[in-house]
């Protein structure tokens, strides 16, 4: 959505002259998410690895004035938190039943296994309510209160040894994303709070159409609970500022298919290329190339469609 003019250009040039490609169009990747589901009003919010991006998509045309980024929510933010927690509370335990903590050595080992990587497969996002009893039992000095947990502690066995993954990385790494303070480093607001700037931005008529229209996608949008947790803190800062943007907070998901946020852009593109008339009509095609056009940007395409 944001590539450059040279990029394009060479990106067009590799896929036509070495792949030998008959057409090519360029679209955001916003706006084929959201081809699935059939509709043209919707709020993106791509969390990919290194940054989240939240784009307004109001019949079908991308408002890049009212974007909204922040690079503290996104999958390798979350891959330092659980880092962090395992530091804390991890141990490697071995074959005599012993623990100790994990060294700089055994992060090294991890990193080439992508232990990380598959830890963030297993994580869940609490709401408001068990997340605050986590916060409190992490204040808590000296002996810890019980608390009731729904990941127990697990056993991953690595290279003859066993690394112990407790409770705590499960149900809180997520937290990231809703506790600004687990980000020192960084001046971004909370997802939520993220969120509901980007609507206080648009234009009055179009603020109500994009919380009942939330679109989620990449792959950090599939542990489970994140959606009921984004409803409930949209909510909850919608009460604190007195505004009603959020009187209805949906989801467009595929309840079925729990991966989809993963692919759910490239189906719809996929959608889009099946529509042979829309494709010959707005992309570039081998003819075209060889005469010197070049391909065009989306806004472009928009402009002259309107």
């Amino acid at each position: 959505m944001f590539m450059s003019e040279d990029l394009r250009n060479i990106i067009t040039k590799v896929v036509v002259e070495k792949i030998k490609c008959k057409s090519l169009m360029f679209m955001p990747s916003h706006v084929c998410a959201t081809f699935p589901f059939n509709t043209q009003n919707a709020l993106v919010v791509d969390i990919g690895h290194s940054e989240c991006v939240a784009v307004p998509i109001i019949e079908g045309v991308t408002m890049l004035n009212d974007f909204e980024s922040g690079r503290s929510i996104c999958g390798k933010q979350l891959e330092r938190r659980i880092r962090e927690l395992m530091n804390k509370y991890g141990k490697i335990e071995d074959i005599s039943g012993e623990r100790r903590t994990i060294t700089e050595e055994d992060w090294l080992e991890f990193q080439e296994l992508k232990f990380l990587e598959t830890l963030s497969l297993s994580l869940i996002c609490l709401d408001r309510s068990r997340a605050e009893k986590w916060k409190e039992w992490e204040a808590a000095e000296g002996e810890k209160p019980e608390i009731e947990t729904i990941c127990k502690e697990k056993m991953v066995p690595i290279n003859g040894k066993s690394v112990v993954v407790p409770s705590i990385v499960f149900e809180t790494a997520v937290e990231i994303f809703f506790d600004e303070s687990l980000n020192p480093d960084s001046f971004d607001p909370s997802l939520p709070k993220l969120l509901h700037k980007l609507v206080s931005k648009v234009p009055i008529d179009l603020r109500r159409k994009l919380f009942p229209n939330l679109l989620l996608t990449g792959g950090v949008s599939t542990i489970p609970g994140l959606m009921n947790r984004i409803k409930e803190e949209i909510e909850v800062i919608d009460e604190k500022n007195a505004t009603k943007y959020a009187e209805v907070v949906k989801f467009y998901q595929f309840p079925a298919i729990k991966n989809s946020p993963i692919f759910i852009s490239w189906l719809g593109a996929s959608l889009l290329g099946s529509l042979r008339d829309t494709i010959e009509k707005k992309s570039l095609t081998l003819e075209d190339w060889r005469t010197g056009k070049l391909a065009a940007d989306w806004t472009d395409l928009i402009v002259k469609a309107r």
